[in-house]
């Protein structure tokens, strides 16, 4: 759960625009959160790997993409959930206050 999850709930209380923002950006920071976390292990595991056994360093590449794609989700999420909070204080309602 969220920590600004109540200033959500305040948000749909109020049947306010702003909640859809809070809420799909919520999603893709989680969800590219979740994606980020393995694939940072992973890249780790395959550079060892590599440096061990003298493997190709391609396998690292497609490691590095899914995890650029991830951290791109992650970002988005979090500039959708900022976007929430700029709509909301427009309208005077202050996250700090949740």
């Amino acid at each position: 759960m969220s920590l600004d999850y109540p200033f959500y709930e305040e948000l749909r209380r109020r049947g306010h625009r702003a909640a859809i923002w809070w809420r799909v950006g919520d999603l893709l920071y989680y969800v590219g959160l979740l994606i980020a976390l393995p694939l940072v292990v992973a890249s780790v595991a395959l550079v060892g790997a590599c440096l061990m056994f003298t493997l190709s360093w391609e396998y690292l590449g497609w490691s590095l993409a899914g995890l650029a794609s991830a951290v791109v989700v992650f970002l988005l999420g979090s500039s959708l959930k900022g976007r929430s909070y700029a709509l909301a204080m427009k309208d005077g309602i202050d996250v700090r206050d949740y």
